[in-house]
C-alpha cells in the first residue's frame, strides 16, 4: 500500500486570528525559503501536495484527539476511568481553557490552509485545468468541513474566506445562518466537481470524493431540518452500492476503521503510520482505557455486536473505575490492521435518513434504514410504527454506533433540543444552559476587538 502522507509532507502555515501567517514549505526540489505562493501552485505535483496538506493538517491538528474526548466528555457519553473530574466532563469550562484554544485554532488554521489552496489555484495559469476544479472542490469542502463544527462548537463565529490578514483578523462574528448558508455553498459546489470514486487517490479513500460532500450535504440538511434535502442527499451514497456498502460480520480485522474499507466515504491516515492516535493514545484497546462510557453495558441490548466488537470491560485498579471503554481502534502502535481516522461512513446516512423519513412521515423507510444498522449488530429488527418511538429509536441507534466518533453525542443532544434536560441531572455535571456552547477562546477575543464572548463565560 502506498502511504500519501509519506509522499507528500507539508509544512503548511498557522493561521491565528491576530496573527500573521508564514508562506507554506513543501517537500519539493527547492529550499523551503525560496518557495512562495507562485510557486507552489506553478505544478500539479507541488499543488497537489498542497491540497493534501489540507487534510494532514486535520489529522496532526483538531481532528485526532480534542473533537472525540472533549465533545465526548462534555456530553453525556464519555467519563475519565482516573474517576477523577475535570472542567469536560463537569461542564465548567473556562475561556483559558488549552483545548478550546487549540481546536478554535487548529480548525481556522485548516481553514487558512484550505483558502490559500483556492486562491493560489485560481491565480495560477500552469496547471491542468481538469485538475484545478477537483483540487479547488476539495478545499471547499474541507472549509465546510470546518465551518461545520466551528458554528456547532462556539455559535456564532468570523467567516474567513480569504488569506489576507488585513482583512480576517478584525472580522465580527457572523450569524449560524450565513455560517451555514457559506456551508451549503461550498458543499453543493464542492459536489459538482469532486471525484465520483477513489481512482485518482490511488483507490485510496483518504481524500474527498462525491461520496463525502453528499454526505456531509445530509448531514448539514439534518441538522437544519430540511428532511427531504437530508434524505436525498444520503441516498445519493447509499445507492453508490459499487462503491459503499456496510461491513457485516464484525470482529478486529473486518469494521469500518480499517483502511479503504467499503463503509469508509472519508479517512484520513495519521502520519506515517499504519494506527491511528484514537487506537495508541485516545481509546486504547487494553486495560489502560483512558475513558469509560457513561453508560456502560445499559447503553446496549444483549449480544450487541458492536457492544462485543467495539468496547471491553476493564476492570478497577489502583483506585480507577471498572466499567466499558470504548474500543474501535484495535491498532496500538503496530502494523495490522491497518487503521485511519475516520471522518464519514455509511451508517451515518442510514441514520440520517431514518430520521429524515420519520420527519416526512416515511415509516416503512425509515424502519428499513433502522433495521439496516440493527441487523449489523445482528439485533432484531424493530417493529415500531410510533413517530416518536421510532425518534427515540434512532437517537438511541445513533449513540450505538457513533459512540467516541466526531462529537456526534454532543451535538446530536443539542440539535434534537434534549441537551438540558440530559445533562441537567447527571451526577458531576454542574450544568447550566448555556454550557451548550463553548467559550471562545480568550486568546482570539485580545487579537479581535470585534468577537463577543458567548452567554455564561
Amino acid at each position: 500500500m502506498k502511504n500519501i502522507s509519506t509522499k507528500y509532507i507539508a509544512v503548511f502555515s498557522f493561521f491565528i486570528l491576530g496573527l500573521t501567517s508564514c508562506d507554506s514549505a513543501l517537500e519539493v526540489d527547492l529550499p523551503s525559503n525560496q518557495l512562495s505562493s507562485e510557486t507552489v501552485y506553478s505544478s500539479d505535483a507541488t499543488t497537489d501536495a498542497a491540497v493534501n496538506g489540507i487534510y494532514n493538517s486535520m489529522v496532526t491538528g483538531f481532528y485526532y484527539n480534542q473533537i472525540h474526548s472533549v465533545l465526548g466528555q462534555t456530553s453525556d457519553e464519555l467519563i475519565l476511568r482516573s474517576g477523577l473530574t475535570n472542567p469536560y466532563t463537569s461542564n465548567e469550562l473556562v475561556e483559558t481553557d488549552g483545548s478550546m484554544s487549540s481546536m478554535w485554532t487548529e480548525l481556522y488554521k485548516t481553514i487558512y490552509n484550505a483558502n490559500n489552496v483556492i486562491e493560489g489555484i485560481t491565480k495560477s495559469t500552469t496547471l491542468t485545468p481538469a485538475k484545478t476544479k477537483r483540487w479547488i472542490a476539495e478545499a471547499k469542502f474541507l472549509r465546510a468541513y470546518c465551518f461545520f463544527y466551528l458554528t456547532n462548537i462556539w455559535g456564532e463565529v468570523p467567516l474567513v474566506l480569504t488569506t489576507d490578514i488585513d482583512i480576517s483578523a478584525l472580522l465580527p462574528q457572523s450569524s449560524q445562518e450565513v455560517i451555514y448558508a457559506q456551508i451549503l455553498k461550498d458543499l453543493t459546489e464542492a459536489s459538482q466537481d469532486l471525484p465520483a470514486n477513489y481512482d485518482n487517490y490511488d483507490n485510496e479513500r483518504i481524500r474527498a470524493t462525491k461520496g463525502a460532500s453528499e454526505a456531509l450535504l445530509a448531514r448539514v440538511n439534518l441538522y437544519l431540518g430540511r428532511w427531504n434535502e437530508a434524505a436525498n442527499h444520503a441516498t445519493a451514497v447509499i445507492n453508490e452500492t459499487g462503491t459503499y456498502g456496510m461491513i457485516t460480520d464484525l470482529s478486529a480485522t473486518n469494521s469500518p476503521f480499517i483502511s479503504d474499507n467499503s463503509e469508509a466515504i472519508l479517512q484520513i491516515p495519521y502520519f506515517n503510520v499504519n494506527y491511528t492516535y484514537e487506537g495508541s493514545s485516545v481509546f486504547v484497546n487494553a486495560n489502560t482505557a483512558t475513558f469509560l462510557l457513561r453508560n456502560g453495558n445499559s447503553l446496549f441490548e444483549a449480544d450487541d455486536a458492536r457492544k462485543i466488537n467495539w468496547t471491553r470491560n476493564v476492570t478497577s485498579t489502583q483506585g480507577s473505575l471498572a466499567g466499558v471503554a470504548p474500543t474501535k481502534y484495535k491498532n496500538r502502535f503496530t502494523d495490522s490492521p491497518i487503521e485511519r481516522s475516520t471522518v464519514l461512513r455509511l451508517a451515518e446516512l442510514y441514520l440520517i435518513r431514518a430520521e429524515a423519513r420519520v420527519k416526512s412521515n416515511n415509516i416503512t423507510g425509515a424502519q428499513q434504514d433502522i433495521n439496516t444498522i440493527r441487523n449489523r449488530a445482528l439485533l432484531d429488527n424493530t417493529t415500531l410504527t410510533d413517530s416518536n418511538q421510532l425518534l427515540e429509536l434512532i437517537a438511541l441507534e445513533r449513540q450505538r454506533e457513533l459512540f467516541a466518533e466526531n462529537g456526534h453525542r454532543w451535538l446530536d443532544l443539542k440539535r434534537t433540543g434534549k441537551i438540558n434536560e440530559t445533562l441537567s441531572v447527571l451526577t458531576g455535571k454542574i450544568w447550566t444552559a448555556t454550557d451548550a456552547l463553548y467559550p471562545i477562546p480568550e486568546t482570539a477575543i485580545r487579537s479581535n476587538p470585534f468577537l463577543k464572548q458567548n452567554s455564561g463565560y
